[in-house]
């Protein structure tokens, strides 16, 4: 045989290879064989609380009464055991109140979630932030860790709309996800109990305890400059929560929209979710979160007016940062963040009590 003839046969293999694995997503769409609740378990904990997110998702029953969706920043700065006490007294019942969250934002990911979560249980609200990322408007990418969860022929239709250039990255990411999602056909995944973990990358990087035992919040036990010198600090703030304002007529003049537009692939998934939380009766609030380098503004900063550009009825609420940082040395405000953008347990537990209380008026307004 002679090298060329041997050459050509070994690149028609694997030519032939190539063309398998660019139709597998496909074909796997059309056999219907892999389960969605078998996508989350296929991931590692460094990238984010997923075995969590499973089990809220998939195993537990029952309506939710409020959820906290999104990345880090969400993940960091809400206190969810305080929320789920205070909503579980105004209803007179326990209210299951819990937060999803993951590393990196994008509102590709966070549709995702959304809708794996209100597929299978009743959400009254959820409540998200601004997905926009570092960059203000979001990637016009599909999120960095989407092959872990985007698979073809599931809920595909939320890719209508979308130029061919991202429905062709999103295939190409679904591409290299299946051959981790096909051995979830081979041998059952092992289900993590996210109370029993061991200590894996959350619990030592953030310093942080398991959020199972928080309804998925993160106290991060860091201070400023992810630096493990963490000293508690309650500030002598004297913000109250008459302080938080929603969105309304009457309001106008404490919001101020402005900064990068988002971009058309992140503003497809945003007003997506819009329409499904619509459609699902769920309530959907965009909250606006702290961040050190804005701490003196008197209005709340938002990119856009979410009401205007979602096409879906939308709450926004906040406090504007001058009002929420009053009274607190400017020597002192690094002691509630641990880098620029994310509280950590100082942080988290003024906040929360500070914005709880408009949270629940627009829950009890629905």
């Amino acid at each position: 045989m002679s090298p060329a003839f041997s050459s050509r046969r070994q690149a028609l293999a694997f030519a032939g290879l190539l063309a398998v694995l660019l139709a597998l997503p496909a074909l796997i769409a059309r056999a219907g064989v892999l389960k969605r609740s078998d996508v989350y378990p296929t991931i590692a904990w460094k990238y984010g609380p997923f075995p969590w997110i499973q089990q809220q998702i998939f195993d537990k029953k029952g309506d939710v009464d409020m959820a906290f969706l999104g990345s880090s920043h969400i993940l960091f700065d809400i206190d969810t055991p305080y929320v789920q006490e205070k909503l579980s007294q105004q209803l007179g019942r326990d209210a299951d109140v819990f937060t999803l969250g993951w590393p990196w934002p994008g509102f590709d990911a966070l549709y995702t979630v959304a809708r794996d979560l209100l597929d299978h249980r009743h959400v009254h609200t959820l409540v998200i932030y601004d997905e926009g990322g570092i960059d203000g408007g979001g990637l016009d990418l599909p999120h960095e860790h989407s092959s872990r969860w985007f698979r073809m022929g599931e809920n595909s239709e939320v890719l209508d709309g979308l130029p061919l250039v991202s429905q062709a990255r999103l295939y190409g990411g679904a591409v290299l996800g299946m051959p981790r999602h096909l051995l979830s056909l081979v041998r059952p995944n092992l289900l993590e109990d996210p109370r029993h973990a061991r200590p894996n990358f959350w619990n030592t990087y953030y310093r942080a305890p398991n959020l199972a035992y928080y309804r998925g919040a993160m106290r991060a036990h860091l201070a400023y400059g992810i630096s493990p010198d963490f000293v508690p600090f309650q500030p002598p703030s004297t913000s109250t929560p008459d302080d938080a304002v929603i969105y309304s007529p009457d309001t106008l003049s404490a919001f101020q929209f402005a900064g990068l537009p988002t971009k058309p692939y992140a503003l497809h998934f945003a007003r997506a979710l819009a329409r499904l939380c619509a459609e699902r009766g769920t309530q959907l609030i965009v909250l606006h979160l702290p961040s050190l380098i804005d701490t003196t503004d008197s209005a709340v900063h938002e990119r856009e007016n979410w009401q205007q550009v979602l096409g879906a009825p939308v709450e926004m609420m906040g406090i504007p940062p001058a009002k929420l940082f009053a009274g607190i040395p400017a020597s002192d405000l690094k002691k509630l963040f641990f880098d620029d953008a994310h509280l950590n347990m100082n942080g988290q537990q003024m906040f929360t009590p500070l914005i709880a209380p408009a949270l629940l008026k627009l829950y009890a307004s629905h």
